[in-house]
């Protein structure tokens, strides 16, 4: 990643571009790095200047103000170059284009001063739990590549609207899933990529997931595929199209459990989330 000559600011990291011709007078633009750029690192560009060749600068976007989102992240750990917190559902993981502000890692970066914040991995909006993020830029690859290599542990509870054709032994289901651009719903179709889930039943109506691989909606997707569609969902089986503004059902999907290798050769650090109990994922047979 390219590194950029100017701080976040608001907790929101500044955008790269290539300028070509002539530096525009829309907004204020800072020489990025170039081996043969003509402009020193981090300096202004004036608004006119000539350009002989494309050349890359930054700038900050503006953002407007959003409304609060009133649920808030539960600090759960933080050392080793990692911060775990309880993300609640309705707040984004990560800025989205939609929503900038009220996400848990800008949240997170103006909270604590500390701009290197960058969440390794990512919770859909809807769902509560357990969401990781690197404390520094020197762990952020570290963290972020036990996820993509499936090293990292995660798992889910559910409460879902059917029968789920499942024991209390793990099952695993393999589903081919497309995400179209423009459509909210993830497709069950051959053309799609395949995706790996464990499953077993806990009790009626609640479900233990294990998603092997990290596909957008994956375990909505999958429950829904089954015919019992997870409790609160606003997409599967129907979409009820996006409401930013509605708090009124919650997905009852929650990240309740995570496993990571700390940076530094410590250990391996484990997690359950607080909610475990307090929205109704606790099993009777615990």
């Amino acid at each position: 990643m390219a590194k950029a000559p100017i701080p976040a600011r608001d907790g929101i990291s500044p955008l790269r571009v290539v300028l070509r011709s002539v530096v525009p007078s829309d907004r204020t633009y800072y020489a990025g790095a170039s081996g043969d750029s003509g402009f020193a690192f981090g300096s202004v560009l004036e608004p006119g200047t000539v350009l002989p060749k494309p050349t890359p600068a930054w700038y900050h976007e503006e953002v407007p103000p959003e409304d609060p989102i009133p649920f808030q992240e539960i600090p759960v750990f933080q050392g080793c170059g990692l911060m775990v917190v309880d993300k609640p559902a309705f707040v984004p993981s990560t800025p989205n284009g939609r929503l900038v502000r009220e996400t848990v890692q800008t949240r997170q970066r103006v909270a604590t001063g500390n701009d290197d914040i960058v969440a390794v991995h990512r919770l859909d909006r809807l769902t509560c739990g357990l969401l990781a993020l690197s404390t520094s830029a020197e762990t952020r690859g570290f963290y972020q590549q036990q996820f993509a290599h499936r090293h990292a542990k995660k798992r889910h509870r559910a409460v879902v609207s059917g029968h789920l054709p499942l024991g209390t032994e793990w099952q695993t289901f393999e589903l081919p899933m497309l995400k179209v651009k423009g459509e909210r719903q993830v497709r069950v179709d051959t053309r799609g990529k395949k995706t790996v889930t464990r499953a077993r039943l806990l009790q009626d109506h609640l479900v233990e997931l294990e998603p092997l691989t990290g596909h957008t909606h994956q375990l909505r997707v999958l429950c829904s595929h089954l015919g019992a569609p997870i409790d609160g969902d606003d997409t599967y089986p129907i979409d009820k199209r996006l409401q930013l503004d509605n708090f009124s059902d919650t997905l009852k999907l929650c990240a309740t459990h995570l496993e990571l290798d700390l940076w530094g050769g410590v250990g391996r650090g484990v997690w359950t989330s607080p909610r475990l109990v307090e929205s109704g994922f606790w099993a009777s047979t615990e």
